[in-house]
């Protein structure tokens, strides 16, 4: 999606951004419980992570 498609649709443009955040952070948290070897929070955080991707794609349509 281009950056005038989602400027058009106000709300959905604020989705986007929000979700792209909330996919930064799960990326970060993923890392660090990937480094301390925490596997239970890993696959929470990736569970985490497919869902939001999955949220993201779904605005992209």
């Amino acid at each position: 999606m281009t950056y005038s498609q989602r400027s058009a649709r106000t709300g959905a443009s604020s989705d986007y951004t929000y979700l792209e955040y909330q996919i930064s952070l799960a990326q970060d948290a993923l890392a660090q419980a990937e480094e301390a070897g925490d596997v239970e929070l890993a696959a929470a955080i990736r569970k985490k992570l497919a869902g939001l991707e999955d949220e993201l794609e779904q605005l992209e349509d």
